[in-house]
């Protein structure tokens, strides 16, 4: 063999042997973590030096991994919702399959794969097998659960991407950690347009929403800004100045597929208590989450609704700077959520705003406000606005003026910011004030789970034709 040669094998071998090498050996980013924690059943967790130990509260050993699984971090929670713990593990072992392999791959054991084996915890503390992931498909830097949920399991890997598990009959699956957010400006029903279905559309206004229905149902959440009342008696429907909307009109509503009426707004009192009870009514009825005016039978003010999704719980308000000179406060109370005017409302708005904080994930205020058919921001507006943005408000979602306004993001002092949509303007209206209010616009957004809370992933504000087409 020439000498020439002889180098070149030894090459290849070299190679060979170092590819074998760094495949026997664990990954240099990964972090491995160190902790001792208690269950809520009392079963005490060591982990160190990649290896767990669970003992009871006298200390006597249940249960140990074996020396082949590396655990990079240990959690123990009821992750099946069964009423019993779980020992969940994210590990390193050889091989990419889990429990067990098909039979007809060979040569699987040499390199380590990243894995999330599940161990059942009885009452007597005995661990059994529950679920064993094969190659998790992604390289995971930080795991950990939700601390709102402990059933769902936050990972994040190394290209910064969440994933969100939970259990599923018989294994983890994942599920979309994000929420997409839809909200649609005033949605006025003057009386040509009640005329016109009754005319034409035998009383049914689906015609209205038609056009968005693929981006209504495409959102996770879709809002809309009921800003006229319903009434179920036709002797009440009226258009401008006093509005009273037909029940059918709640019916297109829901059948579009709305989450969420937004109802505090200058005509939420136009048919008094009356139209308030029907309102609310309907729209709990029908599962439609209900924001900014409450019913005769409330005894409590209640500031904001909670809806959840993907495992995010965000928090609802809406505020009207007025309702055009007319008050119930006096008998009830808490009719219709108004904007705060003297200190003592402002102190209670933020108050409200940190109770809300404490429940849910994420905050999103619609507010009622600034001057029609201007397209500048007034000194209210922006003077609300710093207050919902130094309360720790996510987004404030603006409406009333009826022309689009500018969207703005407001940097808070714990390092977040706000986003403000200052007006939507029209959504479903005919008005001929003014050609701006033919223009409406969407606010879309964004937020998904990351491994240090809930963020706003992208946003837009999308215009819309709000001039309402007669066919």
């Amino acid at each position: 063999m020439s000498s020439k040669k002889s180098v070149w094998l030894l090459l290849v071998i070299a190679a060979a042997i170092c590819c074998i090498y760094w495949a026997l050996l664990l990954p240099s980013w990964v972090s491995w973590q160190e902790k001792e924690f208690t269950s809520d059943a009392g079963i005490e967790c060591h982990l160190k030096r990649k290896k767990v130990t669970l003992t009871d509260r006298d200390g006597n050993l249940l249960w140990t991994n074996n020396k082949e699984l590396k655990i990079q971090d240990a959690f123990i929670t009821d992750i099946d919702r069964n009423g019993d713990e779980e020992l969940i593990l994210l590990l390193w072992k050889r091989g990419r399959y889990g429990n067990e392999k098909p039979f007809w791959v060979t040569g699987d054991e040499i390199s380590y794969s990243q894995h999330i084996f599940i161990y059942d915890i009885s009452e007597n503390g005995e661990i059994d097998s529950k679920w064993f992931a094969s190659d998790i498909g992604r390289l995971v830097t930080r795991m950990k659960l939700l601390e709102r949920d402990e059933a769902i399991i936050l990972t994040e890997d190394r290209n910064n991407d969440n994933t969100l598990w939970i259990w599923s009959s018989f294994g983890l699956k994942n599920i979309d950690n994000e929420v997409k957010f839809a909200a649609f400006g005033d949605n006025i029903i003057h009386k040509s347009i009640y005329e016109y279905a009754y005319t034409n559309k035998h009383g049914d206004f689906s015609f209205l929403y038609e056009p968005f229905i693929k981006e209504i149902e495409s959102a996770d959440i879709a809002s809309i800004q009921a800003e006229t009342i319903l009434v179920d008696k036709p002797s009440a429907v009226s258009g401008y100045p006093q509005f009273g909307s037909p029940i059918e009109v709640g019916e297109a509503i829901k059948n579009a597929g709305f989450d969420v009426a937004v109802c505090g707004n200058n005509h939420a009192l136009d048919k008094g208590i009356y139209g308030i009870d029907v309102t609310t009514s309907f729209y709990k009825k029908n599962d439609i989450t209900c924001i900014g005016i409450q019913g005769s039978s409330d005894k409590a003010y209640r500031p904001y609704e909670i809806i959840s999704k993907n495992g995010i719980r965000i928090a609802l308000f809406s505020y009207t700077y007025g309702t055009n000179g007319m008050d119930m406060s006096e008998k009830y109370p808490y009719a219709v959520h108004y904007i705060p005017k003297t200190e003592k409302e402002k102190e209670q708005c933020v108050n409200d705003i940190q109770d809300a904080k404490k429940e849910a994930d994420f905050i999103v205020v619609y507010a009622h406000w600034g001057d029609e058919y201007t397209k500048s921001i007034s000194d209210d507006q922006r003077e609300f606005a710093y207050l919902l943005c130094d309360a720790g408000v996510d987004v404030v979602i603006g409406t009333h003026p009826h022309v689009l306004q500018y969207v703005q993001t407001l940097e808070r002092e714990d390092g977040g910011e706000t986003l403000v949509y200052y007006s939507l303007g029209n959504f479903r209206a005919d008005q001929k004030q003014d050609e701006a209010t033919r223009l409406g616009g969407e606010a879309y957004f964004t937020i998904e789970h990351t491994f240090d809370g809930i963020r706003i992933k992208d946003y837009e504000l999308k215009e819309i034709d709000a001039v309402v087409q007669r066919k």
